[in-house]
């Protein structure tokens, strides 16, 4: 009888403590990181999790989500995302870890495109040589959508509503390309280089 409960008080054991390790699995899964990025299309939000990633979307309209500090021109605390499109997967390939964005076209001082009159981007530019500039310092002065604000970080938001090659612009419903490339970086310590966890290297797939 003794060896009978003390299996059961064994078995019980065992199971709260399998409980407690499932749900802190759960819960680190869940955890927000500020270097996470992500690609939301049509409700469901994908994780960007490896530097270089391939990822399908349909021919609509998409987002890039990210988090980042708050842009503070005042203080010189240009906390931005800048994001160059390209239609060659070579250029892509130019830009690594270590490197110091003054040494790419795309990412060169000076380099970041003038927003449509609206103040963002209506478009995503395919340009080899330029990029876009995105910040969101306040409901006036913005070029994102603002998400959510958590702590000192928000979680802003990137729209491609439509895509710009060949001199014209074309709706993603019309859009007849089948892949294309973006270079996502945020000098998260303002050190013009690139280092780790501020580049996402993106295969867009168009099905």
């Amino acid at each position: 009888m003794k060896a009978y409960q003390f299996l059961c008080f064994f078995l019980i054991v065992a199971s709260s403590l399998q409980s407690c390790k499932s749900s802190k699995n759960v819960a680190n899964k869940n955890q927000r990181s500020p270097e996470q990025v992500f690609l939301f299309q049509n409700g469901r939000q994908i994780l960007l999790s490896d530097l270089n990633q391939t990822v399908q979307v349909s021919k609509e309209n998409f987002s890039i989500r990210f988090y980042n500090k708050r842009y503070n021109a005042e203080n010189k605390e240009f906390y931005s995302a800048q994001i160059a499109a390209f239609l060659e997967k070579s250029e892509l390939d130019k830009i690594e870890l270590g490197m110091l964005k003054s040494d790419l076209a795309c990412f060169a001082p000076g380099t970041g495109m003038a927003p449509s009159r609206s103040g963002k981007y209506e478009r995503l530019v395919f340009n080899n040589n330029a990029h876009h500039y995105t910040m969101y310092e306040n409901s006036y002065s913005k070029r994102l959508n603002l998400i959510e604000e958590s702590g000192e970080f928000q979680k802003l938001e990137f729209e491609i509503l439509g895509l710009y090659y060949d001199n014209k612009e074309i709706k993603m419903t019309d859009a007849d390309l089948t892949e294309f490339y973006i270079a996502f970086l945020i000098d998260r310590n303002l050190n013009g280089k690139i280092d780790a966890g501020e580049l996402k290297k993106l295969t867009i797939n168009i099905k």
